[in-house]
């Protein structure tokens, strides 16, 4: 779905290299969380999905298309739907049904086509009995509800969240987390995460690990977080279940390197209890 050939990237000449050959091939369908601490490059690759930034050096791919070629940019824009850290930033409106319908009417889609996609949008992530309502008045998880909406309004076939929870409550992140993996599991949609929390990173497909402007580390999150020592060594925590098998592992436990969620170490656990 989404091709990235040994990109890096630099913001400024004579700075360092936010990227650093990068490589990375995104499956049509996949979720794939992408973790790092500030400043590993994680929210810099994210940009570089949708043609908001052009590599310095390197290709990406979308859908076959080259972002570095401006006459691919509205159809990459239009394959790919970004979500930000801060909903207030997306929402340009001040009726929520018609900031969902924005993005839409903007592309010239058919009025009567824009009240289906905005009442499906809606729908999609909980908030029907919202469209009347004013934006501002809602709470942090559901303002960014809106602005997932306003994306899947535009029919992308990829949604990029860039820390799209970091500023949400406990439950606004699991509610958002929750319609996220349901529109991957039920629509097939691909969902690339941008986080810094390792217990979000746990429900992904794949995990690409960030440092340095550079991968490294990318795989199923059972074997990426079965590596405690490299995740320590460049500042990262391991979901809290992982911590907790090293500890019961150190006691001489025997826990799988696998067991990362509460479910599977109940089922490691009970047996041995």
């Amino acid at each position: 779905m989404i091709r990235l050939d040994h990109i890096s990237y630099c913001y400024a000449p004579g700075e360092a290299p936010a990227l650093q050959d990068v490589s990375l091939h995104i499956r049509e369908g996949e979720f794939l969380a992408v973790a790092g601490h500030n400043g590993s490059g994680k929210s810099t690759l994210a940009k570089h999905l949708n043609a908001l930034l052009l590599p310095t050096s390197g290709d990406v791919l979308v859908s076959g298309m080259n972002t570095k070629d401006e006459a691919n940019t509205l159809a990459i824009r239009q394959t790919v739907g970004m979500v930000f850290q801060n909903p207030d930033n997306q929402i340009v409106t001040t009726v929520v049904e018609e900031d969902v319908g924005f993005g839409p009417e903007n592309l010239g889609v058919p009025t009567e086509e824009i009240i289906t996609r905005v009442r499906e949008a809606l729908s999609d992530v909980e908030m029907t009995e919202m469209a009347r309502s004013a934006p501002h008045m809602l709470s942090g998880g559901q303002k960014q509800r809106v602005a997932i909406a306003g994306m899947l309004a535009m029919r992308p076939r990829v949604i990029v969240l860039d820390e799209a929870t970091a500023m949400l409550d406990p439950k606004g992140r699991r509610d958002v987390l929750r319609i996220i993996r349901e529109l991957n599991r039920s629509r097939g949609m691909t969902v690339v995460m941008i986080t810094q929390y390792m217990e979000e990173a746990v429900m992904a497909d794949r995990v690409a690990v960030m440092a340095r402007g550079e991968i490294i580390a990318l795989d199923t999150p059972q074997k990426v977080f079965a590596q405690t020592a490299l995740l320590k060594e460049n500042r990262l925590d391991v979901p809290e279940i992982a911590a907790l098998r090293d500890a019961l592992n150190a006691e001489g436990w025997g826990i799988p390197d696998a067991c990362i969620t509460i479910d599977a170490m109940l089922e490691a656990l009970c047996p041995l209890l």
